[in-house]
């Protein structure tokens, strides 16, 4: 009777071991994976926090970055006219072009002048007509009278107001070619069209005027008209 009472705590001693043992089996086995998994997950949700918080400030532009794209912008729509920034342009093209710019006239989109039909052939703006821009830009029309000494130096022309930071669009060539050499000694008469184009600007970003790009407009030579080849007008 003595001996079977003794077992008794050695049976409960033995019993809470197993149980012991299997909680700490278990543990390892179950719970340590799931507290690691939980480890792990936590490091990859820090990390790609931290990614995105870089493509953030990567995305978002400090507001130095801001002034230098929209500066960067405006040369490509600026926010008035700038008709001067546009006759210089013209000046370029006649420069490198070799060719000679007889007369530019400009009108804005509301009052633009239709294309004068000259006897010649025309390019590039038949069956066309002129799309509307973005709402909130407008636009300017700059009617040309070229004189170039071939077609290559038309195209080249063309090229470099193509070419040029400001958006600009080739609307309408008008081409009159040069009357027929009948004779050796004829002499060969320069190319003469006339070329429309249409520059957009945004009026509606005027809070940005500030940053609007500075050009350098030389002032007037002394001519009466700066395109025409005339003398300097007398003064008294």
């Amino acid at each position: 009777m003595i001996s079977r009472l003794n077992r008794w705590p050695l049976l409960a001693a033995g019993l809470v071991l197993a149980v012991a043992l299997l909680s700490a089996i278990g543990y390892v086995w179950l719970i340590m994976p799931r507290h690691a998994e939980l480890e792990q997950l936590e490091i990859t949700v820090k990390s790609e926090k931290q990614v995105l918080t870089a493509l953030e400030k990567a995305v978002a532009p400090s507001p130095g970055q801001t002034a230098e794209r929209i500066a960067a912008l405006q040369k490509k729509v600026p926010v008035h006219p700038l008709t001067d920034q546009l006759l210089l342009l013209f000046q370029k093209a006649e420069y490198l072009a070799d060719s000679r710019l007889v007369s530019v006239q400009f009108s804005d989109e509301d009052t633009a002048a239709s294309q004068p039909n000259g006897n010649g052939t025309s390019e590039g703006n038949e069956g066309k007509q002129s799309v509307s821009p973005p709402s909130g830009i407008q636009s300017i029309t700059a009617q040309l009278t070229v004189q170039s000494p071939s077609y290559y130096q038309l195209e080249r022309f063309l090229e470099v107001l193509e070419n040029a930071d400001r958006i600009l669009a080739v609307e309408g060539l008008t081409l009159t070619g040069p009357p027929e050499l009948t004779s050796t000694s004829d002499q060969i008469e320069p190319l003469t069209y006339s070329v429309t184009i249409r520059a957009f600007y945004a009026p509606k970003l005027e809070k940005w005027k500030k940053l609007a790009p500075i050009y350098d407009v030389p002032p007037p030579s002394g001519k009466d008209n700066p395109l025409a080849e005339v003398a300097p007008a007398t003064r008294p």
